[in-house]
């Protein structure tokens, strides 16, 4: 695994990047490949990356655990818990729920979600004001009709979240899904994350890397921003795995993983779905769920597998890279 993870690094131009795989309620295996910044530093699979939009099964497990602690309905309109939230459209402001934000059914465009990319509102208002500024957003399509991929749809959802919750969406990422998890080099900010010894983000040019350090927006946190490292994903992959479950923590109800992982709503692409934050579909006819994080400057990709065994049973895989 080694020699082709690392001969395809240095066939891709990738200057340094982290592999995990969990199998059953282990890691089974992690790993470092290349530089982590141009000082020369090694990645190990403790070197934070930015996840991007990886980032969306987060903020949707943490709607799913204020839906099973009963402070947050599937199917209620987001202004139960945003009165003031509005589009253009104000019939289709009352129509939009939960449900079409996780499912990415709301009808806001993948154009809208893109205006915050290249943002950089790091105030404790910035999830807030992101969904302010939606208030003349005209919608691509009527709210639960089609499926269009939106970082809007998730940013909304982390806005839920910390008001529902009573706490900065930071603070409940950390305290509800990080700590159980034991994920210590997991981040929502970046400073910690570069004491944390951070990899340097890179851009794409004529197919060379070039090393750069593009805006942080806290506004756009829930959707594309968090931080975390190889190890810490297969922590993660471990509760996706297992049901919800982490060694002796609980994160979610079997029900609740299985509801995310649930295919709702077909993707353009023939035989692939989306479902609560994370895109279901198969790999060379093999069952998956998957979701890919591409930043402007960092990339990632988490996916769940089963594997069918000679006696018949399955071995239940997940890798984070």
């Amino acid at each position: 695994m080694d020699t082709y993870v690392e001969a395809q690094r240095q066939a891709l131009h990738i200057p340094g990047l982290a592999l995990a795989i969990a199998q059953g309620d282990k890691v089974a295996y992690m790993h470092g490949y290349g530089q982590a910044a141009a000082d020369g530093r090694a990645v190990t699979a403790q070197t934070p990356f930015m996840i991007g939009s990886v980032t969306k099964s987060f903020t949707a497990l943490a709607i799913m655990q204020l839906v099973e602690a009963g402070r947050v309905e599937l199917d209620a309109p987001v202004q139960q818990y945003l009165p003031w939230f509005r589009v253009a459209d104000p019939q289709a402001s009352a129509q939009i729920t939960v449900r079409h934000l996780l499912n990415q059914t709301s009808g806001f465009s993948t154009g809208s979600g893109m205006q915050e990319d290249l943002a950089s509102d790091l105030s404790d208002a910035a999830i807030e004001a992101a969904v302010r500024r939606l208030a003349d957003d005209p919608l691509a399509h009527a709210p639960g009709t089609v499926y269009e991929y939106s970082n809007v749809n998730y940013n909304i959802l982390g806005l839920i979240v910390q008001t529902v919750a009573g706490q900065s969406y930071e603070r409940y990422i950390q305290e509800h899904i990080f700590d159980p998890l034991e994920m210590q080099r997991s981040f929502t900010s970046l400073d910690p994350a570069a004491a944390a010894g951070m990899a340097s983000g890179h851009l794409i040019w004529f197919g060379m890397p070039i090393p750069k350090d593009l805006p942080f927006n806290r506004g756009g946190l829930p959707s594309g921003h968090l931080i975390s490292s190889a190890e810490d994903m297969a922590h993660y992959l471990i509760a996706q795995l297992n049901d919800g479950r982490y060694g002796n923590e609980r994160v979610v109800s079997p029900q609740g993983i299985a509801a995310m992982h649930q295919p709702a709503v077909p993707q353009q692409t023939p035989e692939e779905y989306y479902g609560m934050g994370w895109e279901i579909g198969q790999i060379e006819g093999v069952p998956t769920v998957f979701h890919g994080g591409d930043n402007p400057n960092f990339k990632a990709h988490v996916l769940r597998f089963a594997v069918g065994l000679a006696d018949g049973h399955s071995l239940a895989m997940g890798s984070a890279a």
